[in-house]
């Protein structure tokens, strides 16, 4: 039999826009659509600035920035700007952002073509990427590896291989030599909140462009460097089974369980947030009353359970759970403006202290298919106040909707999305620039060829 990353290219080559469902086809717009708003988004913040560290000039600019960038360059920054505000979309059965590598290395690579020329090789990256998570999830997170960065170099160069039109031996190679320089991004930067963390899919973006550049050139890693023999291919590390790995049957199925978010957080924070979201339907409540809050959970989420530090960066406090529950409480929500409220808040870091995490078997059970939590409220008069969610984040779902069920937030729908990109997309460009984007990838319905 051939190596695995010939058995992909060959899916990458085969695949057509018809094979898709149109469920599947307008999901894949989305992707696109809700990456450009994050980009967008992102790009206003003072943050943003860690993209373009690495920058060298070129020809490609970035949505809403007229610089120019090399490709390499682009991919590194449209993949930073695109998770600054972890509201870009994420796969539920593999722990994976698939848009900040995908989406970036196919906007860096896509020279002068239009929007939707990108609707089909994202698809492909997106299948490829996710069905390389699935099977490595959760094992692969546990092990201490970021599924982003990993699957998201294969699939990305998946994705430019077909946009460029390589040929399958080429693109064959292109993934072998993604897979054989993949960047390991570290599980344990993630859960300190380095600041470095949000720029690990625009490596893997950027990985992608070389792989392909170098297969191009006629450079080769070798048929199995994916798969291994025993015990030596890249998901041997990933603690991946490529038994689970059949190209030559995938239709596209794993783009049905990609969820978007609709708030800003990390998606282990969400579950808190939507808890308390869910006590404080029965109204508001007075957070200098408060004696102290648990947070039952599973013990994923509890990896993001420390305070951020002083500094209180912004990823640092969107990937802590403390902060963004206790945020919640004093601000009797959660959306865009605990984001933008100044990042030190004497109230919120009163509340840290106060909360305590605990692992509840049952909920550690039903990880990863569903992120269940429930925040109990001790107030000083001895009365309690909870919450829950049953977030539904590892089960597909087809026909919508497009975030999760199980969730306080409503989940969102057609209008919901967007409304939720024009939201992102006009803290950046004027209303008409956003309408156009919006018109380019979805008025048409046409078929990408």
């Amino acid at each position: 039999m051939a190596g695995l990353a010939a058995r992909i290219a060959a899916f990458a080559h085969r695949l057509r826009w018809e094979d898709l469902s149109p469920a599947r086809q307008r999901r894949t717009r989305w992707f696109l659509t809700d990456y450009i708003g994050s980009t967008l988004a992102g790009s206003t913040l003072p943050e943003a600035a860690s993209g373009f560290v690495l920058a060298q000039p070129g020809t490609v600019r970035l949505p809403g920035d007229s610089r120019g960038l090399s490709p390499e360059s682009a991919a590194i920054a449209m993949g930073t700007c695109g998770a600054l505000l972890q509201i870009h979309d994420g796969f539920g059965g593999g722990g994976n952002h698939p848009s900040s590598s995908i989406i970036s290395a196919l906007w860096a690579s896509r020279e002068g073509r239009g929007l939707q020329d990108i609707l089909l090789p994202a698809a492909i990256g997106y299948e490829v990427a996710c069905r390389i998570a699935k099977c490595s999830h959760p094992a692969q997170t546990l092990a201490g590896a970021a599924p982003t960065s990993t699957t998201g170099a294969i699939g990305s160069a998946a994705a430019v291989g077909r946009l460029l039109g390589l040929d399958p031996a080429t693109l064959a190679n292109a993934i072998s030599i993604a897979a054989f320089s993949a960047p390991v991004a570290a599980m344990r930067g993630l859960t300190e909140h380095g600041s470095v963390v949000p720029v690990h899919g625009g490596l893997a973006a950027r990985t992608a462009i070389e792989a392909v550049r170098m297969a191009q050139a006629g450079l080769a890693a070798g048929e199995n460097v994916l798969e291994g023999g025993t015990d030596s291919g890249l998901l041997h590390l990933l603690k991946g089974d490529a038994a689970a790995l059949s190209p030559e049957d995938w239709q596209g199925e794993m783009l049905d369980g990609v969820f978007f978010k609709p708030i800003p957080a990390c998606r282990h924070a969400q579950p808190a947030v939507e808890a308390v979201l869910d006590l404080l339907r029965a109204g508001p409540l007075e957070h200098r009353r408060i004696r102290g809050i648990r947070v039952l959970t599973y013990p994923v989420s509890i990896m993001f359970g420390r305070p951020p530090r002083p500094e209180h960066e912004l990823y640092d406090r969107l990937m802590s759970t403390p902060w963004a529950v206790a945020s919640c409480l004093v601000h009797g929500g959660y959306g865009f403006d605990n984001v933008m409220a100044p990042a030190r808040d004497p109230r919120i870091e009163a509340l840290y202290p106060k909360i305590a995490f605990e692992v509840v078997p049952a909920y550690e059970a039903e990880y990863p298919r569903r992120f269940l939590t429930r925040v109990e409220v001790a107030l000083e008069d001895g009365s309690l106040r909870a919450g829950e969610c049953r977030m539904e984040y590892g089960l597909p779902s087809e026909d919508g909707p497009y975030s999760p069920r199980g969730t306080t937030t409503p989940p969102l729908d057609e209008a919901g999305m967007r409304a939720k990109f024009l939201d992102l997309a006009c803290r950046r460009i004027p209303r008409a620039e956003a309408e156009a984007i919006l018109g380019e990838i979805f008025e048409s319905e046409a078929v990408p060829a």
